[in-house]
């Protein structure tokens, strides 16, 4: 558990964006990085996927049809409240199933 705290201690990985710092929010799933966008632009929060092939520039970002990891970056100013949509958002966990006498 400790790494996990330290690793909270680190700064993000940041970057410029369209003349705008944005922080490195995580990679997931092309399909799951969707909802999580939409989920963060309800809450106001802008949100830039790139996928593997965005350095290539190839704008495949645009038809959607890449389904593999995809980053997520969030204007750094907004990532403590990007990490609060998210966990606020993020469905309730199941109670242990207890089998019935």
């Amino acid at each position: 558990m400790g790494d996990k705290l330290d690793a909270m201690d680190d700064p993000p990985k940041t970057r410029m964006i369209g003349g705008h710092r944005y922080a490195f929010l995580g990679s997931f799933p092309r399909l799951y990085a969707e909802g999580l966008k939409a989920q963060l632009e309800a809450g106001r929060i802008p949100v830039h996927i790139e996928t593997p092939f965005t350095d290539a520039g190839i704008i495949e970002i645009y038809m959607g049809t890449y389904m593999g990891d995809v980053s997520l970056w969030v204007p750094v100013d907004l990532l403590d409240q990007a990490h609060r949509v998210l966990e606020r958002e993020a469905p309730p966990q199941e109670p242990p199933h207890q089998e019935e006498p």
